[in-house]
């Protein structure tokens, strides 16, 4: 005879299994996040958010780690096929987050989905880091 805990146990594996077999399997999913650190004072980080191909939107940030500000940043959105956006140029007070939306809500092609964080120093744009994510079906 089999002790309750075991029984316990038996049924709700077999409650976990019912439940697998009724529900539907999901759609692979675009949304998700990825994050990176230059070493400098920002966190970049890309952020996507959608279903397969689907992007609703992507949003990039840049975080400022350290206390003073920073000046003249700006954020770049790029896909598979190259550049999607540049956002205004702005200061990132310490603490502070800067951030960049794109908003197609469509299908878009499979491929890497990046944020760049520029920083314009001695009369060119220097890249203070990149962080991206793989979209796929």
């Amino acid at each position: 005879m089999l002790s309750f805990k075991v029984r316990i146990a038996a049924a709700a594996g077999a409650a976990f299994v019912a439940i697998a077999l009724i529900l539907p399997a999901s759609s692979a999913m675009a949304t998700g996040q990825s994050c990176a650190y230059s070493g400098g004072p920002f966190q970049t980080c890309s952020y996507v958010n959608g279903s397969g191909l689907h992007i609703n939107y992507q949003q990039g940030s840049v975080y400022n780690e350290r206390n003073d500000t920073w000046y003249d940043v700006h954020i770049e959105l790029s896909g598979p096929d190259g550049l999607i956006k540049n956002c205004a140029q702005t200061n990132i007070a310490g603490g502070a987050t800067i951030y960049c939306t794109w908003s197609p809500n469509a299908n878009e092609p499979g491929g890497n989905y990046c944020a760049t964080a520029w920083e314009y120093l001695n009369d060119q744009y220097v890249n203070q880091g990149e962080a991206c994510l793989d979209v796929h079906s």
